[in-house]
């Protein structure tokens, strides 16, 4: 499929810089972006479930944990 798109004129010097294969360079990271976005998603999926059961201002446990894991992971990128 063509999409066509526009981004800044450093922005596509350095792609074009970095790869021979711009579309594929632009699809792979589409893809992470994508996956990273689910991710986040069912990070707070799961928060929110875990809000909903154990009632508001619950700390510490799975909460904890996945507040700690998306620290990193945020702070990762």
């Amino acid at each position: 499929m063509r999409i066509t798109v526009r981004v800044p004129d450093d922005l596509g010097d350095t792609v074009k810089s970095t790869t021979e294969n711009v579309s594929a360079y632009v699809t792979e990271a589409l893809r992470e972006k994508i996956a990273r976005d689910r991710c986040r998603e069912a990070r707070q999926n799961i928060l929110d479930g875990i809000r909903d059961h154990e009632g508001p201002g619950a700390e510490g446990g799975a909460e904890g944990q996945l507040h700690e894991e998306r620290r990193e992971s945020d702070w990762a990128r």
